[in-house]
């Protein structure tokens, strides 16, 4: 029997994972999901959603598993009024999971809130109408200051940083998006700079860019101090 896993005080874990396969795998990972996650699934009315939300449960599921040594079939979830999962025994083991085109991330870390956002990169989004409904007036200013060829990437780093934050402190976008700000400009470190409302925030939080293939981009927002950032396969 393989010994559990084990995540240290101070370390994340990233697991990244392919939301594609054949119907067999897709069986195998219906099984191990429990009765309300299957009728969410059955809930989602486009196949490819349906099947996107169901491989990304089992990863969880199969992932969180091996930490605690157990059945992924057996594990229990409950979720936070924004939605944020957690185990519902209220164990050390704190996850965040964020999926977006065919992949899937998932940071696992004890003893400290994280949150982990994932994005698809479009050429074709229409990011300066995102920019000027979602971001800050200090991050609008620093995007539409870069030139043309520069701006797609500071948007999506803007928008992964912010993304992780929210889902890291558990409000999501129940939070004014424009409230706080954090880096997008190229060369500068990932970083919470301000809160308008929370000041405190910036010097409890730590940001960090994660390693992916062309075409996506993703970060992570971990309480505490700067986190060691394991990758694992």
């Amino acid at each position: 029997m393989t010994p559990p896993l084990t995540v240290l005080p101070g370390e994340v874990h990233v697991w990244l994972s392919s939301l594609t396969g054949d119907d067999d795998r897709l069986t195998r990972f219906k099984n191990m999901l429990s009765p309300d996650e299957l009728a969410r699934a059955d809930r989602l009315r486009d196949q490819k959603a349906c099947e996107t939300f169901i491989a990304g449960r089992s990863f969880l599921r199969e992932t969180i598993a091996r930490y605690l040594g157990k059945d992924p079939a057996s594990l229990r979830f409950k979720t936070s009024d924004q939605g944020k999962p957690r185990l519902a025994d209220d164990g050390p083991l704190l996850f965040n999971i964020s999926h977006s085109g065919d992949l899937c991330i998932l940071a696992v870390t004890v003893g400290s809130d994280v949150g982990i956002d994932l994005e698809q990169r479009r050429d074709d989004l229409p990011y300066r109408d995102m920019a000027r409904r979602y971001f800050s007036p200090r991050e609008r200013d620093e995007l539409f200051s870069l030139t043309d060829q520069e701006q797609l990437d500071a948007f999506y780093r803007c928008w992964t940083r912010k993304e992780a934050w929210l889902k890291g402190c558990g409000t999501g976008f129940t939070q004014p998006s424009d409230s706080f700000d954090v880096s997008l400009l190229p060369g500068h470190p990932p970083a919470l700079i301000a809160h308008r409302t929370l000041p405190g925030e910036p010097a409890r939080w730590s940001l960090a860019d994660i390693s992916l293939p062309d075409g996506y981009c993703a970060s992570l927002a971990s309480a505490g101090d700067r986190p060691v950032v394991r990758y694992l396969p």
